[in-house]
């Protein structure tokens, strides 16, 4: 398979359940989207422009906890809309982030100086975004598992995105005191692609659509053709390590293992249904893994982990068919940022495994190698 070579250099869920259904309305005639934001694959936002506003909606993705959400990024300063709504200014806005996820939009668009406050800052990875963030004097606004409002009030945030489920403030107990929040929900997306197009919501609260439209459509464009052009390998993979007895694998239908498949490999486990992890007994993945080709796996090592490292992990691997053919295909998270980078660079990714199985030369892989 050729090569994609980009023209420019292109800088994983909640149990507690809480519903948030908001109703606004603005004072003004709300118009249809324009052509400016084009939404080709995300379901969980929705843009809408109107007379001196536009207005940004979050929202429920069919099979979730129903949400929505909504804030006005005022555009004219003329035009009136009502205090009751949560406004904002998209050219000086200081943005708070419940998940340090959202940092790689904010990177991808060169708008990490918005971030005024972050949940995890001490466990960002990639030194370059840490120096940016202290640099900037970026507050940690959850020193516990838990937001700090004293701190988040420290941060002077103008807007605060956070996570529609799972926290134990309501999100109006922020507004109450002057910080409007917005739900973001990108990790319900069900494809890489619908999970990066949202750097387009990003790019409208930091008023770098351009950019946002522009890397997006890079990226894309990279993603697609290698997809496209990758043939099925017939050869299929198992995921993941154990936690004591038991090993849950991804549903078929999660975007990790979408991803995998785009680079020609067949999930072991794709006949499964639903769109949770599914729980196995360690003796059954044993079985499976002696005959499965390959083996990938997201995990927390120490730097430098070796085959025989995971080897000594359970003398079993040694049988596993993967581990024979040194098939094993390994991201440390210990040393790479999956969780938050990944999200906006499903091409590198994608290609990574590509190298890792042998269908392109020449490529430095930045998230995913063979185990040696």
């Amino acid at each position: 398979m050729k090569k994609v070579i980009l023209s420019f250099v292109l800088v994983f869920v909640f149990t507690a359940c809480v519903e948030h259904v908001q109703q606004e309305q603005a004072i003004g005639t709300i118009r249809e989207p324009n052509d400016s934001l084009l939404i080709q694959y995300a379901e969980g936002f929705e843009v809408e422009y109107g007379e001196g506003f536009v207005k940004i909606i979050t929202k429920s993705i069919d099979g979730n906890q129903e949400f929505r959400d909504s804030v006005y990024l005022r555009t004219s300063s003329t035009i009136h809309l009502s205090a009751e709504l949560k406004i904002i200014n998209p050219t000086e806005v200081r943005i708070a982030c419940q998940s340090s996820t959202y940092l790689a939009f904010f990177k991808a668009i060169n708008q990490l100086e918005n971030v005024a406050g972050i949940c995890g800052v001490d466990y960002v990875i990639d030194q370059n975004t840490k120096a940016i963030l202290e640099k900037n004097g970026t507050k940690e606004i959850c020193p516990s598992d838990q937001v700090n409002l004293e701190a988040l009030f420290a941060a002077s945030p103008d807007l605060f995105l956070t996570y529609p489920f799972g926290s134990s403030t309501e999100p109006d107990q922020y507004t109450k005191r002057g910080i409007p929040t917005l739900l973001i929900g990108e990790y319900l997306e069900e494809t890489q692609l619908a999970r990066l197009e949202w750097i387009k919501l990003f790019g409208l609260l930091t008023g770098q659509l351009a950019k946002a439209n522009q890397y997006f459509t890079a990226v894309e464009s990279a993603y697609t053709t290698m997809r496209d052009e990758t043939p099925a390998l017939n050869q299929t993979f198992i995921m993941n390590l154990p936690f004591q007895d038991e090993w849950y694998m991804p549903s078929s239908k999660s975007v990790g293992v979408e991803l995998i498949e785009d680079a020609g490999l067949s999930y072991f486990y794709k006949s499964e249904g639903g769109t949770e992890n599914k729980l196995h007994a360690k003796e059954e993945v044993w079985n499976d893994g002696i005959v499965a080709d390959y083996w990938i796996i997201i995990a927390r090592e120490k730097p430098g982990f070796t085959l025989a490292d995971l080897c000594a992990q359970s003398p079993i691997y040694s049988a596993f068919k993967s581990v024979k053919m040194k098939q094993v295909i390994f991201c440390n998270t210990a040393e790479v940022d999956y969780f938050a980078n990944g999200v906006v660079e499903p091409h590198i990714i994608l290609e990574d495994l590509l190298a890792a199985t042998h269908q392109i030369e020449g490529h430095e892989p930045q998230y995913f190698f063979r185990l040696e």
